[in-house]
């Protein structure tokens, strides 16, 4: 895998990971976010900063002539998606079309996209699969799972290798800016408070250490990998099992406050990866406690 592949999202918590794995195996790569380049990039990341919505940005991406993609930029976040969601089909599916659309005439082989698990909806406490028939139920879901779409389509009418990861949460090292739950937990640990759980603190939820992700991502690179595929830990936890386990970590008490859980929370997350291992040659490696210690030391260490 020596040609350049075009990120976007690059300066995001997954997005440097990404690249930081290309440069390590010295691929060029052409970054592009709306965030300052990442000040550890060297010579061989062609930084472009601005929005994948302005026309010139995305030509000026393409004329580095990547040979693959990585579209992690998105609005990821469920809530604001049903607040906005004229903004999250702009930023999900129009981006989406678009970057196809140049990678078909730019001679790009393999495009990849992250995706989501919400592409799917609520399923209860049932095992999510790959292959479960298409039912969102928020406009993020929704956009996401046009997203697969048109990456079918394009994979379908003009043989370009489309894979559609569905991550499942993401957690690890360089998230200190995010604000799902296991760096809530980390602030936490390190400022001596508590948290706060929705309802019984029983729903179950799948957490992938961010190497894992990295991984399948180089993965579907790798083998022009077409088609869906689930890229989690395939070991889901309860939330107050997680709570427990950072606790164990870190040493501190964190106190758990119950709060009613909003509309829409979840019962669970639980996914079968054995399809992605099939297909994709997925297993993911680091377990919930390697992953969470590795995690605390990044948290420690900032």
């Amino acid at each position: 895998m020596d040609d350049r592949v075009l990120v976007t999202g690059a300066a995001g918590f997954i997005g440097r990971a990404v690249v930081a794995a290309l440069r390590e195996r010295d691929v060029p790569v052409t970054a592009v976010d709306r965030e300052p380049p990442d000040p550890s990039w060297d010579s061989g990341v062609e930084a472009i900063t601005g929005d994948l919505a302005e026309q010139e940005v995305c030509i000026s991406a393409f004329e580095t002539r990547p040979r693959a993609v990585v579209h992690l930029a998105a609005l990821t976040s469920v809530l604001r998606s049903v607040d906005a969601p004229m903004r999250t089909f702009a930023e999900n599916v129009t981006i989406t079309q678009v970057l196809l659309e140049l990678s078909r005439g730019s001679g790009v082989g393999s495009f990849v996209l992250a995706s989501t698990n919400a592409v799917v909806g609520d399923v209860g406490t049932s095992t999510i699969t790959a292959d479960l028939p298409l039912h969102p139920l928020t406009p993020y879901g929704a956009t996401k799972a046009a997203g697969e779409m048109l990456l079918s389509a394009y994979s379908g009418s003009y043989g370009l290798s489309t894979a559609a990861l569905r991550f499942t949460n993401v957690y690890g090292p360089g998230m200190s800016h995010k604000d799902s739950f296991v760096p809530r937990l980390m602030r936490a640990a390190l400022s001596d408070t508590g948290v706060r759980v929705y309802g019984d603190g029983q729903q179950r939820r799948d957490l992938v250490y961010v190497d894992d992700v990295v991984g399948a991502i180089l993965l579907a690179l790798e083998t022009g990998y077409s088609g869906r595929a689930i890229i989690g830990s395939g070991k889901s936890v309860s939330v107050l099992e997680l709570v427990d386990a950072v606790r164990a970590v870190t040493g501190a008490a964190i106190p758990a406050e119950h709060v009613d859980a909003p509309a829409g929370e979840m019962p669970a997350v639980v996914v079968d990866v054995s399809a992605s291992a099939e297909s994709l040659g997925y297993r993911p490696s680091v377990s919930l406690a390697d992953g969470l210690a590795r995690t605390w030391k990044y948290f420690r260490d900032q």
